[in-house]
């Protein structure tokens, strides 16, 4: 099985919720992990950073891929 890593957010709802699930088409799969995180919790992101890194997500590369792209004209639609 592949897993799969879905983070969502309501327009209602100011909380960001992240989880991990297996892959499944056409039927539901049970969440392996779940966060619910209050908008803007620094302390919350950096607890489920860990959570991912813990569980074999590739949080420092993917960091350091963030950092170089934080400044990039080319995205100026997500700011």
């Amino acid at each position: 099985m592949t897993e799969i890593l879905i983070a969502k957010k309501d327009k209602r709802d100011p909380r960001l919720r992240v989880k991990v699930t297996d892959r499944r088409v056409n039927g539901w799969a049970p969440a392996r992990y779940e966060k619910i995180i209050q908008n803007k919790g620094y302390n919350e992101l950096a607890y489920l950073l860990h959570d991912l890194h813990a569980m074999g997500y590739p949080i420092e590369r993917a960091f350091n891929e963030f950092k170089k792209l934080i400044n990039d004209p080319e995205l100026f639609f997500l700011k």
